[in-house]
């Protein structure tokens, strides 16, 4: 038995904290014990316990923070931890001290390029502490990978892609139309959405200008963004809306727990980042079978390869709105569009995949340093072993 104590600096939602969250409970249980160390109390944290696992609390605020960093390695110790996952780069900096004072293992996990800001005062400290004693750093795709190795200094042997999985069983395709019946919108209405949190990397002003572009065309189209609004930046697209007139033509849902029902509604999904170093909720629309258009911004190139999106520029309404009136205008096109998504969501990214991989990457380690210690107990085999 492996035990993993799996970290994390936030508190959700939002990418990183979901993959945590199915990593931390989704790794065989015959073979690996999980426990969890969470920034705060909030979604993260209710999630874990309505599936069985009691988090720890751990506030992580501060350029260093001595009680954070005393509290991983006490919780280390009580659990007789075999190897510390560290999701985010904060986290990876706290876990990466903690591994090399307790000798044991660390796989930090990076989800995208604003993880490591590029102002930082301790910025050549942190990266050297991670690149010192972090044993493996996942990266969520190739395109991040590329990105972000370089300035943390790593080797190529240091270095892991594990892309993002999605459950296909919560998230497949379910043809609803609910959601138009809750904005009592017409039956013929052509619904367009989007999934994230509202913060500036998603880009959504590029979105709202490219629905002014095309609702003058096309004016069955409503946009529903699905994410957590309460903020200024929420208030300044509201504005945005009112300025270019479409109020009537976009909803802002605010954070939802049903996404794969919102997914089921949508005949369109629009990612418009200026960055992602993935994308879990582009690939939850290809695994419902919704015909995506993303921009160029990181992970989506790798997620849409062999014409499993449309990929357009970032920062270009324009582009948006003629990829949209494309898809709009031929079903055939929509259609060939989802089948190939879909495929590739069950070729490459589902929830199982992406747990193998991480099974598999946390036995090595484990076997590494048993071999290293020598421990006698054997170490367990993943599911791919």
């Amino acid at each position: 038995m492996i035990s993993v104590m799996h970290v994390i600096d936030s508190g959700g939602p939002g990418g990183a904290e979901t993959i945590f969250l199915q990593t931390a409970t989704g790794l065989d249980q015959s073979r690996f014990r999980s426990i969890a160390v969470v920034g705060h109390e909030g979604w993260l944290s209710e999630q874990l316990e309505t599936r069985g696992i009691g988090p720890h609390i751990a506030p992580a605020k501060g350029s260093f923070n001595v009680r954070y960093l005393s509290r991983l390695l006490c919780l280390a110790r009580r659990h007789k931890i075999d190897v510390i996952v560290a999701h985010l780069y904060g986290s990876a900096v706290y876990a990466s001290l903690a591994g090399v004072i307790l000798s044991t293992p660390v796989v930090s996990v990076l989800h995208g390029q604003t993880d490591i800001p590029h102002s930082d005062r301790f910025i050549s400290l942190k990266s050297a502490i991670v690149r010192k004693w972090s044993r493996k750093v996942v990266f969520v795709s190739e395109r991040l990978q590329d990105h972000l190795a370089p300035r943390l200094g790593l080797t190529r042997s240091q270095c892991v892609v594990v892309p993002n999985g999605v459950d296909t069983g919560v998230f497949s395709p379910r043809p609803d139309r609910s959601l138009r019946v809750e904005l009592t919108l017409p039956d013929d209405a052509v619904l367009v959405g989007a999934i994230g949190n509202i913060r500036s990397p998603k880009a959504y002003d590029v979105l709202l200008r490219a629905a002014h572009l095309i609702v003058n065309r096309s004016p069955r189209l409503h946009f529903v963004i699905a994410g957590d609004c309460a903020n200024t930046l929420g208030d300044e697209l509201a504005e945005l809306c009112r300025k270019l007139d479409i109020d009537d033509h976009v909803t802002f849902l605010g954070l939802r727990s049903d996404i794969a029902r919102i997914l089921n509604n949508l005949d369109i999904f629009v990612l418009s980042s200026r960055t992602e170093g993935f994308s879990i909720a582009c690939v939850e629309a290809m695994a419902c079978g919704v015909p995506v258009i993303a921009t160029r911004s990181g992970g989506p190139e790798e997620i849409l390869e062999g014409e499993a999106g449309i990929l357009v520029p970032t920062g270009d309404p324009a582009a948006i709105a003629d990829a949209l009136e494309r898809v709009v205008s031929s079903r055939d096109l929509a259609s060939t569009l989802a089948a190939t998504a879909l495929r590739r969501v069950h070729q490459e990214y589902s929830l199982g995949k992406m747990l193998s991989r991480y099974e598999a990457l946390l036995a090595s380690v484990a076997r590494a340093r048993q071999s290293r210690t020598g421990d006698s107990e054997p170490a367990a085999q993943s599911r791919d072993e």
